[in-house]
């Protein structure tokens, strides 16, 4: 980061990202299958869904893709108020920001088509279980984003079934056509706004300072490359000027530079890089995580995903549990914020959708509990190293993987080492001249010891394993050779 202050970089980001931001790890909740909330099931709200076309499904069965996308009516009966009461579960864990996709009245159980923006929908506890979801979370400490889908909505919206009748008024709001309308990847039932006609752009805009002024923390912007680079600002801006303390995420599918009207984006090209190095699909992981840290002013607020709701299970796509563990290394140690999918941490496996969006299981019995342990283990020292929240980004050897993470006090500084294969011995460069001969680095794992002299340290690192090691200072008979180094 500090270097790229003073080559100009910086400039380009167009507002500073927030301080939480830094501390946060976040975790994405679906909330049809997170939890059931004030103790009932499903069939106890099956008149919420059948009323609306929906059919209920029980909790355990997994959702299976139909035909004509028809899974999207299948209800499992998440709800805001079951969010609320599994917040000491996410505490336990660690996490500290929930992201929710979205909430809004619409007719499928992914809600990314709404009907009414300013209505939570009756199946997620509508706007009593909101009030007190965010009067709760933000009691227990929490940060809260949500999920803004403002590129396209649902063909039962008021405004586009009056479009649709040539209803002046709001035929403009819409791209209708001779033979239809213009839709999201041509889903006839997912119209598209016509975001350059100023109501449209107000309405969403309205949207998104009110949902702000209630207390949430942040959007994540759905399809953030469709609404392209002057939306994503306008959004932005409207989100910083309740409060510089908000926070503005797109999704994007590409490399992660250029999008610095925001505070980050989803970092796929994180996700991709990784698990195709891991699964021995891609050789320059260490050249991909350094051009895109370089090229990117914005990293530090970018999401450090492995899997969402959009994709394969990180349990489907990497079996190999010891692999697992080193993609889940590189998503806390690599500069932005790490994302858990929710049950990612207890080994919940799942296709493409709809089978990523499985039901979390919330029997003891059935959690992967070492996997759980981890994921704690590595919320905790990423909450507590500040080297992983706001240091550099510097290669120092590309196979195995090697970097360093630099800080303004050199006794912050941390390396971390990912291998892949079998055991490696290598002697690592450390180019940072305030690190003193003599200097220890301990594993913050195992505890073990590593030492430093002439700039060279000697490492080892475990068969599909790695290292996060920490410089400490350790004076000798009241002599501390950092006295006058910073």
């Amino acid at each position: 980061m500090f270097d790229r202050i003073n080559q100009g970089y910086q400039t380009q980001q167009l507002y500073p990202i927030p301080s939480w931001v830094y501390e946060g790890v976040i975790y994405q909740i679906f909330p049809d299958r997170f939890a059931i909330g004030k103790g009932k099931t499903v069939h106890d709200k099956a008149k919420l869904y059948a009323k609306r076309g929906g059919r209920i499904v029980d909790w355990d069965v997994p959702p299976k893709r139909k035909d004509k996308a028809e899974h999207v009516k299948d209800f499992y009966g998440g709800d805001l108020w079951g969010i609320a009461e599994k917040l000491d579960y996410l505490k336990d864990l660690g996490v500290n920001v929930i992201y929710t996709n979205p909430i809004f009245l619409s007719p499928s159980n992914h809600k990314y088509d709404a009907i009414d923006y300013m209505r939570i929908d009756p199946q997620f506890g509508g706007e009593r279980a909101f009030r007190y979801y965010v009067n709760k979370a933000k009691e227990e400490g929490f940060r809260l984003i949500l999920d803004g889908v403002f590129n396209h909505l649902s063909s039962e919206n008021p405004w586009f079934k009056k479009a649709l009748k040539g209803d002046r008024r709001h035929v403009s709001k819409f791209a209708i056509h001779k033979d239809g309308h213009r839709a999201w990847y041509g889903h006839k039932a997912l119209p598209e706004w016509h975001l350059e006609e100023v109501e449209v752009m107000e309405y969403i805009l309205s949207v998104v300072e009110h949902y702000l002024r209630k207390g949430i923390d942040g959007w994540r912007l759905d399809v953030g490359y469709d609404l392209g680079y002057v939306n994503n600002a306008l959004i932005t801006k409207t989100a910083k000027e309740i409060s510089i303390d908000k926070y503005v995420v797109t999704e994007t599918w590409n490399y992660p530079s250029n999008w610095y009207m925001v505070d980050g984006i989803m970092n796929y090209h994180f996700r991709n890089s990784v698990i195709a190095y891991l699964k021995g699909e891609f050789n320059n992981l260490a050249k991909a995580l350094q051009s895109a840290y370089n090229d990117t002013p914005n990293i530090y607020g970018c999401w450090n995903m492995l899997d969402s709701h959009d994709t394969e299970r990180l349990a489907t796509v990497i079996p190999d549990k010891q692999l697992r563990k080193l993609a889940i290394v590189l998503q806390f140690t690599y500069p932005g914020v790490p994302v858990i999918y929710y049950g990612t941490e207890i080994g919940l496996e799942g296709g493409n959708d709809p089978e990523c969006r499985a039901t979390m299981k919330w029997n003891e019995k059935e959690w992967d509990t070492d996997l759980r342990e981890f994921y704690k283990k590595l919320i905790a020292i990423r909450k507590a190293q500040t080297a992983l929240k706001i240091g550099t980004f510097e290669v120092l050897n590309e196979e195995p993987l090697v970097f360093y993470r630099r800080t303004p006090h050199v006794l912050d500084g941390i390396i971390v080492a990912v291998n892949k294969g079998k055991r490696a011995e290598l002697n690592i460069s450390l180019p940072d001249g305030r690190v003193l001969a003599g200097t220890c680095f301990v594993d913050l794992i195992t505890n073990e010891e590593f030492w430093i002299t002439g700039g060279i340290m000697k490492i080892d690192i475990p068969e599909k394993g790695f290292r996060i090691l920490k410089i400490v200072n350790r004076p000798r008979n009241g002599y501390n050779q950092y006295k006058r180094i910073y």
